[in-house]
């Protein structure tokens, strides 16, 4: 089998116990198969160098598999197939961390409560309990706020026939 059979079975260039190394890597399975002779020395947490384009990625070996006569001499002049399972360590760099943060709550109460972080409150109310509330309320400002809402035409036109109810509970 020639040289060139083998590059193209196993196209990419890893760098494993200092010797420059035909494989084959799958992304999806986290493994990079090499063909060999002689077994490199590698051991599971062994880092190995992935040749690409310009630069480097660094794989640690997680788990490891030799099998002799693995390669069925297709492909390669290599009998035996290392299939190494792998971490891209370099990617951990580029992963969102996950957040530790501890939150010690004694005592909560009310009708709205949010914990955590990076979350949303979500609250509801309809439009008569706004207009009780505010009707409720000393504030002269948010009442002729509603008030003039309430007045308003567009208002009145999407709230409808329950517009004059509303204005009547907020006039009490």
């Amino acid at each position: 089998m020639s040289l060139r059979n083998s590059i193209n079975a196993y196209p990419q260039i890893f760098i494993i116990d200092g010797k420059e190394m035909h494989g084959s890597r799958n992304t999806a399975k986290g493994t990079v198969l090499v063909p060999y002779t002689l077994i490199p020395k590698i051991r599971i947490g062994d880092s190995i160098l992935y040749k690409t384009g310009g630069g480097e990625i660094s794989l640690t070996v997680t788990d490891l598999e030799e099998v002799e006569d693995g390669t069925l001499g297709v492909g390669t002049i290599h009998p035996h197939l290392l299939t190494l399972y792998v971490e891209n360590k370099s990617s951990s760099t580029y992963k969102n961390q996950p957040s530790t943060t501890t939150f010690n709550i004694q005592s909560v109460s009310g009708q709205q409560v949010q914990v955590g972080e990076s979350n949303n409150l979500v609250m509801n109310i309809t439009l008569q309990e706004l207009v009780e509330k505010i009707s409720e309320s000393d504030d002269p400002e948010a009442k002729s706020l509603l008030n003039k809402l309430l007045n308003n035409s567009t208002v009145s036109g999407v709230v409808g026939a329950g517009a004059s109810a509303l204005f009547a509970y907020l006039s009490k």
